[in-house]
């Protein structure tokens, strides 16, 4: 687990050079104290690249150096040792690691193996960040040589867009190479373009901490997975500006403070001077609170609301204007209001009046009648019942036939008497006219 602050006993702190260092307790150590590290011997003290400098005792180590140490095992609780890594296992680790050789300094005492098939490479933990290696601050803490290091896998479309042209880091604004070296990373949630410095994003995770996230899209889950994979140390512990002494004191004061253009206050200190209630009491900005009248300076009454130079040009730029219409016809009484951005046409017998003030906002105009238009009465079409119409009308006759029938025929029947059917015309049942009616 990474190191965070201890608030009990047996707190790390870093004293001077000149106090001496108490039994028992763990201290950080400053570059002041002058001290190596008994693992690579480098008295140089980067949180970045190698952790801090710690001392118990007489055991002086870098975090990283015995956090990546291929046979260290963390068998205590964080408030143990040094963050867990006991005194005897760390002197057991040192004991082994006299035994090895570096492989790039070939001097005594490389402990970081390299976890690659077949790979028996080890090295002191500054000679392998030299060289190219790379770190997992993860889980089992892995270690790999510049041959068997993780290389990022990046999308094709990606990498071939990204080639073409210039891409800068989003965090320094640098250029950066478009390519999956050692000195470059992609994050995988913005997919396009989206290349940073590899030192760029450990100086904000080391920043960060908790709050460690995506510059660019905020992503957490996926962007931090893969910086961690990557060798990125991700510290358990706050953001910086969450420490910094006093850092949101300002966010529990209250403005106080007269801001009108001429301010009326008899007092000496007339801007600042306010009472509980009456004249001089200090009304803040309804919107942002963040200025300030005397309710005399600005004419404020009891219960009335006060809005800041700023609020109130950008109140006016949204507010909505409207115009009533001349009391005529059947538009009396009713504001009509007009917006550009439908993209409609004014009627023709329109007035378009702007706005009164000096906003530069167009979008939204008022327009009134001269002649209001008379809304035109809705005809209501009623359904028609219709009747069915017959396409063929017979009748039985026994006697004489109209000459006006198109044509007849006689059918035999089981009747004493013949019966002749005569066909005319189709005829609308619906209609009264019906010639002959009462004669056949």
């Amino acid at each position: 687990m990474a190191p965070t602050t201890r608030r009990s006993n047996g707190v790390a702190r870093r004293p001077t050079a000149r106090q001496p260092i108490p039994k028992n307790v763990l201290v950080e150590l400053s570059v002041s104290h002058n001290k190596a590290c008994m693992f690579c011997g480098q008295k140089e003290i980067s949180e970045k690249l190698y952790g801090l400098l710690y001392q118990l005792n007489d055991v002086i180590c870098h975090y990283f150096c015995i956090l990546l140490s291929s046979r260290a095992n963390q068998n205590g609780t964080d408030r143990e040792g040094i963050w867990g890594f006991l005194l005897k296992d760390i002197k057991a680790e040192l004991t082994r690691g006299s035994k090895e050789t570096c492989v790039y300094c070939k001097k005594k005492g490389a402990t970081i193996s390299c976890c690659g098939v077949k790979c028996r490479k080890v090295f002191h933990l500054p000679c392998g960040i030299k060289n190219g290696s790379m770190h997992q601050y993860f889980q089992s803490f892995k270690s790999f040589c510049q041959q068997h290091r993780i290389t990022q896998a990046v999308d094709l479309d990606e990498l071939q867009t990204s080639t073409s042209t210039s891409v800068q880091c989003s965090i320094c604004k640098e250029d950066v190479i478009p390519s999956p070296l050692p000195t470059s990373i992609w994050a995988p949630c913005c997919k396009r373009n989206a290349w940073f410095h590899r030192t760029c994003i450990q100086d904000l995770a080391l920043s960060a901490g908790y709050f460690f996230k995506c510059p660019l899209c905020n992503n957490v889950e996926t962007f931090k997975s893969r910086m961690l994979t990557l060798g990125i140390y991700i510290p358990s512990r706050d953001a910086s500006w969450e420490t910094v002494p006093n850092a949101f004191a300002e966010l529990l004061e209250r403005h106080s403070a007269c801001n009108a253009p001429t301010c009326l206050c008899p007092h000496l200190n007339r801007r600042t001077h306010q009472h509980e209630s009456g004249s001089w009491e200090i009304i803040l900005c309804h919107t942002c609170g963040s200025n300030g009248t005397h309710r005399l300076c600005s004419s404020i009454k009891c219960d009335q609301r006060w809005l800041c130079t700023a609020c109130t040009v950008v109140a006016d730029k949204t507010k909505k204007k409207r115009l009533a219409l001349p009391i005529q016809g059947n538009c009396s009484g009713i504001s009509v209001l007009f917006e550009q951005a439908l993209n409609r046409p004014p009627p023709d017998d329109t007035i378009l009046i702007s706005s009164d003030d000096d906003s530069s906002d167009s979008s939204i105009q008022c327009i009134t009648y001269i002649n209001p238009p008379t809304p035109q009465p809705q005809v209501i079409q009623t359904p028609q019942i219709r009747l069915p119409i017959i396409a063929s009308y017979t009748s039985m006759s026994t006697g004489s036939t109209r000459n006006r029938f198109s044509g007849r025929f006689s059918i035999s029947t089981n009747q004493s008497k013949s019966l002749t059917y005569i066909i005319s015309d189709s005829i609308d049942l619906t209609s009264d006219d019906d010639d002959g009616a009462n004669n056949t």
